[in-house]
């Protein structure tokens, strides 16, 4: 009997020991879990902190967004002003541009006219200083030809020592080296368009008032007569041996 008593009180003990050292872990873990829910908790208050900056931040970003968008809104007026503004100044000087240009064509195509009056009268004592005898001469002859039209500044018909020839006179108030190609395709397409001529061989000459010192030299070259103003007449320019290119008709097959 003694016995059993003494093996209940054992076990009793070992069940407060276990209850006891249960006790102890149950205490250990509320004290892990307060320093974690301790360590939450700032970390929670840091983040609150954070987002507090960031949302002062962010209504910061706002109000200078609204006022970029006002300067941008404003900037678009100002623009839309200013193309208005532009615009009317752009057009108010094509006007006054077209006038210049119609001004200028004016005094250019007066020039023109002038520089192919004198050559105009000019040709025949021009010439005969030369032994070329000017027969007969058509200012601004104009042909039509299938669809196409060729017209000349002058078109003389000229007599020589043995032969006739046609003069094709290229008039250019200002006379620059592209001019001498000009008067080149004026004389190849010459036939085609004046066809009545076939027979006669043809000679180029170009009259001017202010040259270029290419023009003349490169044109003198192609064979060109050059007739320029001298006082109140124009001359030729062309050295005394100087000897023109002839073009004849040549048959196409």
């Amino acid at each position: 009997m003694a016995m059993k008593v003494e093996q209940r009180l054992d076990n009793v003990d070992r069940r407060i020991e276990r209850l006891l050292k249960s006790q102890e872990e149950f205490r250990k873990s509320q004290e892990t879990l307060k320093k974690a829910q301790e360590k939450t908790d700032e970390q929670l208050k840091k983040t609150d902190e954070h987002l507090k900056k960031t949302d002062e931040q962010l209504k910061k970003t706002d109000e200078q967004l609204k006022k970029t968008d006002e300067q941008l809104k404003k900037t678009d007026e100002q623009l839309k002003k200013t193309d208005e503004e532009l615009r009317a100044m752009f057009k108010k000087t094509d006007k006054e541009f077209e006038k210049t240009r119609k001004l200028v064509a004016g005094i250019s195509d007066g020039w023109g006219r002038l520089t192919e009056g004198m050559a105009l009268v000019s040709l025949t004592e021009a010439f005969s200083k030369r032994g070329i005898k000017i027969i007969q001469t058509f200012p601004r002859a104009l042909s039509h030809m299938n669809g196409n039209t060729l017209e000349l500044d002058l078109l003389s018909i000229a007599r020589g020592e043995n032969q006739d020839y046609v003069i094709i006179v290229e008039v250019k108030t200002y006379f620059e080296p592209r001019d001498i190609n000009d008067a080149l395709e004026d004389i190849s397409s010459f036939y085609e368009f004046f066809p009545k001529y076939n027979d006669l061989p043809v000679i180029g000459a170009i009259a001017y008032m202010n040259p270029s010192h290419d023009a003349v030299r490169i044109a003198e070259k192609e064979g060109f007569y050059l007739l320029s103003l001298k006082e109140d007449t124009m001359v030729l320019k062309n050295k005394v041996d100087f000897k023109p290119k002839v073009y004849k008709y040549e048959t196409k097959e």
